[in-house]
């Protein structure tokens, strides 16, 4: 929250906001390896990042080149000399992460390796959930701030409907992935299962998610104009709506202790 307000000083300047969005990306980012590790352990954490860092850095080079799957952009130098910033892989990561695990909260998978349909359903839930988040920032974080550029602005405020659909794609396929892994090689021991029913656990990740939405719509204060205003009214009705519906479910779920 408090990285949140930061916004409000920085969005003038980009090499502040940059400086900003790097100490969001890295809180989120810790947050998702302690919370992760203590589930998966450190081992299939690691995995799921070098998943995620393997797959969406191919993507996101082979959109800069080909324009596929995302469409033709290019990122700010504020945000690193590389084509592709270490940032933008460590964010994938973070909010795939909270994405991931909100997933399991919808489809009910708290305490279960992953099974049967549950294989392909956790990841299909949590590429929407994924696109959510990207759905709010991106006309901000191009069309406003410019931290990267496209090079044929689209329909949706400046950014091509197609990136949407790229994502959709990109964050699915790794997802994927790590839940065909996990099917074979996650196993849930007794301590780490008493864990698995504590709502606080599973709660962290849906307040983490809602609090990283605030972001957006903290974006009205710092620059009120058509692109900040709507997509403040689509984190509402998206991501707060979702972390909310998460709540609600970890809470009313009476096989639960709250500590």
């Amino acid at each position: 929250m408090i990285v949140n307000l930061l916004l409000i000083f920085t969005y003038k300047n980009k090499n502040l906001l940059a400086i900003d969005s790097f100490l969001v990306t890295a809180l989120l980012f810790i947050l998702a390896v302690l919370h992760g590790s203590e589930r998966y352990g450190k081992k299939n954490i690691l995995i799921f990042f070098l998943i995620t860092w393997a797959v969406s850095f191919s993507f996101e080079n082979l959109s800069i080149v080909t324009g596929f799957p995302f469409g033709f952009y290019n990122y700010s130098p504020s945000l690193g000399l590389l084509t592709v910033p270490i940032i933008i892989i460590f964010a994938y990561f973070a909010m795939g992460y909270l994405a991931w695990m909100l997933a399991h909260v919808l489809t009910g998978q708290y305490t279960r390796k992953l099974e049967g349909k549950q294989i392909f359903l956790v990841p299909f839930i949590a590429a929407f959930l994924m696109v959510m988040w990207d759905l709010t920032v991106d006309p901000i974080s191009s069309t406003l701030q410019g931290l990267w550029v496209w090079t044929y602005p689209g329909a949706y405020f400046g950014v091509p409907t197609s990136n949407f659909f790229g994502w959709f794609l990109v964050v699915y396929i790794f997802f994927q992935i790590f839940a065909l892994y996990l099917s074979k090689y996650d196993s849930i021991k007794e301590e780490i299962a008493s864990k698995l029913f504590n709502k606080l656990y599973w709660s962290e990740t849906a307040a983490v998610y809602g609090i990283t939405a605030l972001g957006t719509i903290l974006s009205v204060f710092y620059q009120y104009n058509d692109i900040t205003i709507s997509m403040a009214l689509i984190t509402v009705f998206t991501m707060i709506f979702v972390a909310i519906l998460a709540l609600i479910n970890i809470w009313n779920n009476p096989d639960f202790k709250n500590s």
